[in-house]
């Protein structure tokens, strides 16, 4: 796997993917897919990255009622080398009007290639180049592979018309000029949207003021001084009421959610916008102080089926307590620390679903047990695949719902139990935040993170779960193995065996005892079979369930348990069996032997006084319950075929 990484690192320039995300009515997130592209060939895409963007400062036109925008945009940029050209990108329906290179005109070509502007920079240099440009921008009719970086439509629910951007993953050069690389962060942005007076604009960072402008216009000017990824700008426009609200966390100043909201829709959805509160407080106290807590965050709505992440200021089209914890979750996991490869997007999205558990769980206790056997059921409805995206220009691949969103939850769920100890679990992920503040990460950077906090070898977890595919198909039994000595047996295999044969992880398995309460082993997985003996003073029955506090995403074949609690009078062999069994009584007597499957079936029922033999080559493999009817007794005995 480590000889893909240098191969991945370019293919995370050059991804065809998409999220448009959407949630269904039970608010799992999915994705809505468009092919989508960074338009640039490798060679010019290492053109790009020969430069840092530092900043950027916006001022545009915009309006509600379509997609046309105007104004300038300087990207100011350190050369890693000697430059003579940089190259940037901005879809061709716009118009150049003009292109400075600091306070100059700047030679420039602009072909599907990007802009190749002439500069003269030496290494270390800063430099600015100002695009000043008009037009439209792209729809699916102009560009089929994209389309969705800045759309305009009405909501019919709220009739409103709004304009918004979503550049996620490679469509912000469909509204702005820019440079689309994700390990190069920008150190801040400024931001001026002047938007009809009757409209505002919301975006991200502090908003500084809004200016009253001739011909019925205003101007919001915001301002965000930490450092984003390109794909994280944006701005909406739309008949917005500002309704803004406070967090609390502990240790830390009064926190601004601020929120543009459809006038007619704030008394709908107000209860769940305050919850906000209550997220940004629990997420703050276990992922790390909120990261941009200095600045704001909020929501702006627009016609979308869900919501996307934007830094400080997450767009989406309704309020609900799962999506708003989605989005806000991202704030640290994707904006604060954001991927450093599309391959690695569970970083992302793996991370904010479980966030969504993460809250059930603290602050609506038992609803997450339903969460989390919804997503262990996505997860179960496909038998392969991987969370670690080994085709980085498949879209379908990348923002899978299945396998990077419920089993990158799932995962994490199953790390925790690892870990075997939450203060231990949640520092690791406080330790991550902090180690890679403001910056990039892979999944292998986390692991390694992880490792260093824990003590744990994660190398079989990261290589079974992470990059292997597929889940565990477990099943269990307790054999007596003499007089004195009890056997629990575990026996695994797996939906992919051919890719993960075995999944190491632990396990727990919960054991019926006589004559006391149940008892839950962890058991140590090595193998495809595991044997553990036991005294049989412990008085161990059977086994009762397999993963009883559902950590592991797994299917559960058979219970078999083969503890003789036959008196000394019934001896019943052999168990498992293939063909045959024999019941053989000490003290014989008129006894009837019924024979039920696991549907409660009687498929035999004979009389017997002595022995009889039951023959089984016509069954189906599996449990049945063998009910001896003996001098006024009823005896209940599991057997198995094999």
């Amino acid at each position: 796997m480590k000889k893909t990484c240098i191969f991945l690192f370019i293919l995370s320039f050059i991804q065809v993917h998409a999220q448009n995300t959407v949630y269904s009515c039970n608010t799992s997130k999915t994705s809505k897919h468009k092919l989508k592209s960074n338009k640039l060939p490798v060679n010019f895409i290492q053109e790009t990255e020969k430069y840092d963007v530092v900043y950027y400062d916006l001022d545009l036109t915009a309006n509600n009622m379509n997609t046309n925008l105007s104004g300038t945009v300087k990207m100011t940029g350190i050369a890693k080398v000697d430059l003579d050209t940089v190259v940037y990108e901005l879809f061709p329906s716009y118009t150049i009007n003009s292109i400075l290179f600091n306070q100059d005109t700047a030679k420039y070509s602009w072909r599907k290639t990007g802009i190749h502007c002439k500069v003269n920079v030496k290494k270390g240099e800063k430099f600015t180049i100002t695009t000043n440009y008009l037009g439209k921008a792209p729809d699916q009719s102009s560009n089929p592979f994209g389309g969705s970086g800045y759309a305009q439509k009405k909501s019919q629910a709220w009739n409103k018309n709004v304009s918004w951007t979503l550049s996620e993953p490679f469509s912000a050069y469909e509204w702005f000029p820019c440079k689309q690389s994700l390990t190069d962060k920008i150190d801040s942005v400024s931001f001026r949207i002047t938007v009809p007076d009757s409209c505002m604009a919301g975006s991200n960072g502090i908003l500084q003021s809004i200016t009253k402008l001739p011909n019925n216009q205003k101007c919001f000017y915001w301002k965000h001084v930490h450092p984003i990824d390109y794909y994280l700008i944006s701005f909406c426009v739309a008949d917005y009421t500002d309704y803004s609200l406070y967090a609390h966390p502990k240790n830390a100043d009064s926190i601004l959610i601020q929120n543009y909201v459809y006038p007619n829709a704030l008394s709908k959805f107000k209860n769940q916008i305050d919850n906000t509160a209550d997220f940004m407080d629990y997420f703050s106290e276990i992922f790390t102080l909120y990261p941009f807590h200095q600045e704001k965050y909020g929501h702006c709505m627009a016609p979308i089926n869900g919501g996307m992440e934007h830094q400080t200021m997450t767009t989406l089209g309704y309020f609900d307590n799962e999506l708003v914890a989605h989005e806000l979750a991202h704030q640290w996991w994707g904006n604060h620390v954001t991927c450093g490869s599309w391959s690695d997007i569970w970083l992302n999205e793996g991370f904010a679903t479980y966030s969504e558990f993460l809250m059930l769980e603290k602050l609506y206790p038992g609803s997450e047990k339903l969460k989390l056997n919804n997503i262990h059921s996505s997860v179960l409805s496909i038998s392969k695949g991987s969370t670690w995206v080994k085709d980085s220009l498949n879209e379908k691949s990348i923002f899978s719902r299945k396998l990077v969103y419920d089993k990158g939850a799932a995962i994490i769920h199953t790390l925790r139990y690892i870990i075997n100890n939450d203060n231990q679990f949640f520092k690791a992920l406080q330790n991550f935040q902090i180690e890679f503040s403001n910056s990039t990460a892979t999944a292998s950077d986390f692991k390694k993170s992880v490792e260093q906090t824990t003590g744990i070898d994660l190398t079989n977890f990261f290589d079974q779960w992470y990059y292997g595919e597929g889940y565990p198909i477990y099943a269990a039994k307790i054999n007596q193995k003499s007089d004195s000595t009890n056997e629990l047996i575990v026996s695994q295999k797996t939906s992919a065996p051919l890719i993960t044969p075995v999944f190491t992880n632990p396990m727990d398995v919960r054991i019926r005892r006589r004559n006391n309460s149940d008892t839950i082993i962890r058991v140590t997985i090595k193998s495809n079979t595991e044997k553990i003996e036991f005294p049989s003073t412990l008085g161990f029955i059977e086994v009762a369930e397999i993963d009883p506090n559902n950590f592991i995403v797994n299917q559960i074949e058979q219970f078999t348990n083969h503890i003789d609690t036959l008196p000394e009078n019934i001896v019943i062999y052999p168990n498992p069996t293939q063909d045959y069994v024999t019941i053989e009584l000490k003290n014989p007597a008129n006894s009837i032997v019924k024979m039920i499957d696991i549907n409660g079936k009687i498929i035999v029922q004979k009389s017997f006084y002595t022995e009889i033999q039951l023959d089984l080559k016509n069954q189906s493999n599996g449990n049945y319950l063998l009910m001896i009817e003996s001098n006024g007794t009823t005896l209940k005995h599991k057997i198995t075929k094999n």
